[in-house]
């Protein structure tokens, strides 16, 4: 069983922000999410395994208070939990999939590592580049994409489902290894 937990605020003011990849990467996937508590939630099978697809709704700093419920509550292990993000540190364009490692100032990822107990949980990172100015980022990643963006975003979340579906059927390194080097910047 696996767990796919995408990153996001909830309401339509965030729904085409930066920090919102993580949601519309899942709503990609076309799949009937229906509200569990604080968070919406949809079940799926991908080739022969079956697992969760989250989007939590207590804002994305705080996801940990309903990934790690979830996780315990159907013994989904560390490494079967992908968490999708939207990451400064990579240009619109690219993404990566990893295990484990600390949040890097992601509070999102922070607090589900926390919630957990352990860092050892995927990540599917993608690419939002960098604000113009440092102290800018948490306008930043609220701030929606650019016009001139939107073609690239929209190749990029549809790789990015791809790769969501590649680790929940055949796991992190066959899907890293076809993944991390892509960049959809070229074309």
């Amino acid at each position: 069983m696996f767990l796919v937990v995408g990153q996001g605020n909830p309401g339509p003011e965030y729904a085409h922000t930066r920090h919102n990849v993580g949601f519309m990467v899942l709503d990609r996937l076309g799949l009937p999410f229906r509200r569990k508590g604080e968070a919406l939630l949809a079940e799926g099978t991908v080739g022969e395994e079956k697992g969760f697809f989250l989007k939590p709704l207590t804002y994305y700093n705080l996801t940990g208070q309903v990934v790690a419920p979830l996780a315990r509550f159907y013994k989904i292990p560390p490494e079967r939990i992908l968490v999708v993000h939207d990451e400064m540190d990579l240009p619109l364009g690219r993404l990566r999939l990893k295990a484990g490692g600390r949040p890097a100032g992601n509070r999102g990822v922070a607090s589900i590592g926390e919630a957990l107990g352990t860092w050892a949980f995927h990540r599917l990172r993608i690419g939002i580049g960098k604000p113009p100015r440092p102290e800018e980022g948490a306008a930043y990643v609220l701030s929606p994409f650019r016009e001139e963006e939107r073609p690239l975003v929209e190749r990029v979340l549809e790789v990015a489902k791809e790769a969501v579906l590649c680790w929940a059927e055949r796991g992190l390194l066959p899907c890293a290894d076809r993944f991390n080097g892509l960049d959809l910047r070229l074309g």
